[in-house]
């Protein structure tokens, strides 16, 4: 998840999340939410890695985050080449290593060529998070728990301990982030640039929910064992 970027100001604070996973406004009252999981990236700072297939507890950190979308009608999972499931859409930015927010735009032209029916909002995720299954349940929770005026924001955004919005970390409406999308070119576009315009209530996140490995000391303090050495990222099946 991009750390370098500074935080706008507070938009608003979100409330206490709701009773019960997943509950509330985002499934239990009818709306209904596709993901879109950001998988490429060069992974400088790890020597140009997968990040996304490193392992925690037994599994990659790619196969947690798309566990933890998996109450979502449609997932599409962006610039990876790692196995999926079937149901599981597939997408590459343009161009290659565009950047989050050109693979969230792509995620968004995969989910709206898709033939199942529209959904009104989008959680968009970071392939990398450490903690997918937890940081979801409560973002969706406190999103379910939105005042009715909160409500007439264009999402959710998790904020980190020291006040960083976390793009890849959010649920966005659905129309708002089409119409921001549509704005400029996406191409090398900062993911911050792509969705400065909107109004997104802020919600702070505990703890270590937001973690994901961007260096070798993330790595090292989680426990995960980086690779001796790192052959260069395949093509994407999308691009073959």
């Amino acid at each position: 998840m991009p750390r370098h970027e500074s935080s706008p100001p507070a938009a608003s604070a979100a409330g206490q999340p709701g009773d019960g996973a997943h509950g509330g406004g985002l499934s239990g009252d009818g709306l209904r939410w596709d993901a879109i999981i950001v998988a490429g990236g060069r992974a400088k700072r790890l020597g140009g890695i997968d990040k996304t297939a490193l392992v925690w507890q037994g599994r990659s950190l790619l196969d947690g985050v798309v566990a933890a979308a998996s109450g979502a009608r449609r997932t599409c999972v962006v610039g990876s080449d790692a196995d999926l499931p079937a149901s599981v859409l597939r997408a590459v930015e343009r161009p290659r290593w565009g950047g989050p927010a050109a693979a969230i735009v792509a995620g968004l032209e995969a989910l709206a060529g898709d033939s199942a029916a529209g959904t009104d909002w989008v959680l968009v995720l970071a392939g990398d998070l450490v903690h997918a299954d937890a940081a979801v349940a409560l973002l969706l929770d406190t999103a379910a728990g939105l005042t009715a005026d909160e409500l007439t924001a264009d999402g959710l955004i998790s904020v980190d301990p020291d006040g960083r919005r976390q793009p890849l970390l959010a649920v966005y409406t659905r129309a708002a982030l089409v119409s921001s999308a549509l704005l400029r070119p996406a191409d090398n576009l900062s993911v911050m640039s792509l969705i400065g315009g909107l109004n997104l209530v802020e919600f702070r996140l505990p703890g270590a929910l937001g973690d994901d490995v961007d260096t070798p000391a993330d790595a090292a303090r989680l426990g995960i064992v980086l690779p001796a050495a790192a052959p260069p990222p395949t093509t994407p099946q999308s691009e073959r």
